[in-house]
């Protein structure tokens, strides 16, 4: 994992600790004080395709780490 990505992560980790959603791309933005979307939506699936997070391609605010399950949400 690289820093930014590590970065991104924390940001998702926290929110979902804080809020008990997913942070949408322009929360993880407004946290980081970036303006590239696009960079942080390739680091946030890029999360996915390494397994530290899961998400629904498609659905916002559905990324989450991993070791998350959903009847813990429930």
């Amino acid at each position: 994992m690289t820093e930014a990505q590590r970065e991104v992560y924390l940001v998702i980790d926290e929110w979902w600790k804080r809020y008990g959603f997913g942070p949408s791309i322009d929360d993880v933005m407004l946290q980081l004080n970036t303006r590239g979307r696009g960079s942080v939506n390739r680091k946030m699936w890029s999360l996915v395709a390494l397994g530290i997070c899961k998400g629904v391609r498609g659905r916002s605010r559905s990324i989450r780490p991993s070791y998350l399950r959903v009847r813990d949400i429930l």
